[in-house]
């Protein structure tokens, strides 16, 4: 069987205690990627459960503590510690590749201080049932306004929606009437650009530049609010992938805990992870297999 790093384990734990009463999208979804690390380190795939498996393995390891000093340190695996080496300079290598758009946070923020006349940004999804759900946003009375959309049933995300592709740009003159456009004139909006980035099975998702003065197409401000919905689109497009990749693989098997020790030593995405133990596997002229039961302490040395 696999061992378990009690330490990361440990510090796994914390951070899921500390998470917990946070309601912030940035919070939540890291909340997500740390109880998904600690299934795999318990082989528990519902959250509630594999933290409850994690705290009875950390007492016991406190109730042994005493004993296992009295042994010694176990002798380090030197193949394993050049295999975390190698993977340590990957991740430095993919983390320097991402640049500064690395997360939907960073774009939205990006967005507020590079488009001219621009409030602040938001990356929301438009569900079926009215509802919006928003990922990203430079600030909260931002996030009210897109969830005042779902609730005035008006507004960028609903046309957006309607037309399912492109870019939209919604102009809150003086005299349009409804909730949406009251609540974000009192905020200093006057327009608000919107592009579509993908369109899903019970809703479609948008990103949304809040702009001081209305923009016409065809002008700088809104080329850049294109460019920059792009990088968005990517960003999402990385994070579905992250995902399907977790799903893909059984939390009990040795992938998964290999994948999951090295989310939490480089901070990187499970599919980063996968992508950085192929790597390492052929930069020490190995497979795939033998780095996994290496990393995941499952080879004999």
């Amino acid at each position: 069987m696999p061992m378990v790093d009690v330490a990361a384990l440990g510090r796994l734990v914390a951070e899921y205690e500390a998470l917990s009463p946070s309601r912030s999208p940035e919070a939540r979804q890291r909340l997500r990627d740390v109880c998904y690390t600690i299934g795999i380190y318990t082989g528990e795939a519902d959250a509630a459960r594999a933290v409850a498996r994690a705290r009875v393995l950390l007492d016991r390891q406190d109730t042994a503590g005493d004993d296992g000093a009295a042994a010694g340190a176990p002798v380090p695996d030197r193949a394993r510690e050049n295999l975390l080496a190698e993977l340590g300079d990957l991740a430095a290598r993919e983390q320097g590749r991402s640049g500064p758009f690395s997360t939907l946070h960073d774009i939205v923020q990006l967005t507020r201080v590079t488009v001219p006349d621009c409030v602040g940004a938001a990356v929301s999804t438009w569900h079926d049932d009215g509802s919006v759900e928003t990922f990203a946003a430079t600030s909260s009375y931002l996030m009210a306004l897109e969830r005042a959309q779902g609730e005035a049933g008006a507004g960028p995300l609903s046309r957006i929606r309607r037309q399912g592709e492109g870019q939209v740009v919604v102009k809150l003159d003086p005299g349009r009437p409804g909730r949406f456009a009251d609540r974000a004139r009192r905020c200093g909006v006057r327009a608000v650009a919107s592009a579509h980035l993908r369109t899903h099975p019970h809703g479609c998702t948008a990103f949304s530049a809040y702009l001081r003065t209305p923009a016409d197409p065809g002008t700088p401000a809104l080329g850049l609010v294109e460019v920059l919905a792009l990088q968005a689109s990517v960003a999402l497009d990385r994070f579905a992938l992250s995902r399907a990749a977790a799903d893909l693989l059984d939390r009990r098997h040795a992938t998964g805990l290999a994948i999951g020790i090295t989310v939490e030593r480089f901070g990187v995405t499970p599919h980063t992870a996968l992508g950085l133990l192929v790597r390492a596997a052929q930069r020490l002229g190995t497979d795939l297999d033998t780095v996994v039961r290496r990393l995941a302490g499952g080879e004999e040395s």
